[in-house]
């Protein structure tokens, strides 16, 4: 069962994280099925393939996983030796949706090697004397063509067992037909190359939305004003959700930091086992374009939560401003929207480390939201026709009683909670692309109605147009937990 999504507004920043340390979980390699068609984008992290079998990890001071075959059941990349590595049950995935049904099984074994025909920079990959290997089978009904890639960064590189510079990948580009299986590997011996990681990368155009499959989660990140061109890298982290896990200790296990101390992160069911809740931090970096450091988007997270758990109250979506996953340093809390149907929302300024949050003991939810607007006579789904000169009304609700405007986004000189007004220029239909020349706009006195129906207080406030305006704009509001929200769309008419 799908449960939840937390989603964010958010301005990129040109961000390269340090990798994980040695003692943090990692990601494992990374399994890819891409068609040729671009019908189907479909990926999963050795984290994610489970045997069913909880054993504790030898080298891992009590860590506990049923996880991380492909790199001889170690979450931190450690060496467990042969007689464990090749006694660890297969991990088993299915990838199963309209059209297409894949089997994913890892497994450890001596000897052995991958399918001939794939490439890489290892061909063939032979067990020597033992190592990890990935099966696809398609099980559908129709043929699938396309690329099938297993693939990871290690921090040992090279010698006898592991991918010259550590850039391990195995691919199959062509035709596997239903029933037909290929096998993947990364080394000759991929328990000793210190584990993997593997970020996702996709480049954006003006206004598109990067969708990165985790398992059967996803991280979507869309862009709202940003010039194109921006890559886009994300690498999920995952992490023990409590000091109660086996073999927790303070670089493998979730700590909010001191200004979210009262938040817990919010378990994933594909990282997690029986009795051992996990949670990921996403490590966003942005390069490649002039405008990574100021371009907004919305990031959504989708994930399922473990078996058994009865679910969430008091949602966050936390930023860690800077920061590595995984980070105990986390400073916004840009949540936006959250439902049990598997979403997260929020957003906020600067690319760094993301975690889906929640409050321990608050009554679970099925949504909720600390921003709804724009209401009445705007339409946050069509483009609003207005003149330029002539005042605007916009209502909106927040999570906040007492906000107060503030005339510059760094919140200098005002006293939190504030709201911080602004504008983007956008593309009108069929016109030309802009920039964004973010600006701020001149507001009247803000106006708190109280309450309303949904428990959000009620806000009010006239837009004071420029006269000779032209063109498309939104506008943003930022506030001081570093949300910004983009609710609408406007065209000056006259």
């Amino acid at each position: 069962m799908k449960i939840p999504a937390l989603a964010t507004i958010v301005i990129l920043s040109l961000f390269i994280p340090a990798i994980a340390t040695a003692q943090s979980l990692e990601s494992g390699p990374l399994l890819t099925i891409q068609s040729n068609d671009g019908s189907l984008h479909l990926g999963v992290y050795d984290s994610q393939i489970h045997s069913g079998v909880v054993q504790t990890s030898p080298c891992d001071g009590g860590l506990v996983t049923d996880a991380y075959v492909l790199q001889g059941g170690s979450p931190t990349g450690c060496d467990n030796g042969d007689n464990y590595e090749t006694s660890q049950k297969p991990g088993l995935f299915k990838f199963v949706g309209t059209g297409y049904e894949f089997d994913v099984t890892t497994f450890y074994q001596f000897g052995g090697c991958n399918s001939t025909g794939n490439t890489g920079p290892i061909e063939p990959i032979c067990a020597s004397p033992d190592s990890g290997f990935l099966q696809v089978t398609n099980n559908g009904s129709t043929n699938f063509t396309g690329t099938i890639t297993l693939s990871g960064n290690s921090p040992i590189a090279g010698g006898q067992y592991c991918a010259v510079g550590g850039m391990a990948s195995d691919s199959f580009t062509g035709t596997l037909t239903p029933g037909q299986s290929r096998v993947f590997g990364l080394a000759p011996d991929s328990s000793n190359c210190g584990g993997y990681n593997a970020p996702q990368t996709q480049t954006l155009t003006p206004g598109s939305t990067a969708i990165f499959p985790v398992g059967t989660d996803d991280y979507e990140l869309a862009a709202l004003d940003n010039a194109g061109g921006e890559q886009i890298s994300i690498l999920p982290i995952p992490v023990l959700q409590s000091v109660l896990n086996p073999g927790s200790n303070s670089s493998n296990t979730f700590s909010p930091g001191t200004k979210f101390s009262s938040f817990s992160c919010a378990p994933y069911g594909d990282y997690s086992e029986a009795g051992n809740p996990e949670c990921t931090e996403f490590q966003l970096t942005c390069a490649g374009a002039s405008d990574c450091e100021q371009f907004l988007y919305t990031a959504t997270t989708h994930y399922s939560f473990p078996v058994g758990f009865p679910g969430l109250g008091g949602p966050g979506f936390l930023k860690a401003s800077g920061q590595s996953c995984p980070s105990t340093a986390f400073d916004k809390n840009i949540f936006e929207f959250y439902s049990q149907d598997t979403t997260h929302r929020g957003g906020s300024g600067g690319l760094s480390c993301f975690v889906a949050a929640f409050t321990p003991g608050a009554p679970p939810v099925q949504t909720a939201s600390s921003f709804e607007g724009f209401e009445v006579t705007v339409s946050d789904t069509k483009l609003n026709p207005i003149i330029g000169g002539l005042p605007v009304p916009l209502f909106w609700d927040y999570n906040q009683p007492n906000l107060t405007v503030c005339s510059n986004p760094a919140g200098t000189g005002c006293t939190a909670p504030w709201v911080y007004p602004s504008s983007i220029q956008i593309a009108c239909p069929n016109g030309p692309p802009v920039p964004p020349n973010p600006m701020p706009i001149s507001v009247s006195r803000l106006l708190n109605f109280g309450p309303g129906e949904n428990g959000l207080t009620e806000y009010f406030f006239f837009w004071l147009t420029q006269r000779h305006s032209k063109g498309c704009t939104s506008v943003v509001l930022t506030f001081d937990n570093g949300l910004s929200v983009v609710p609408a769309q406007f065209k000056y008419i006259f």
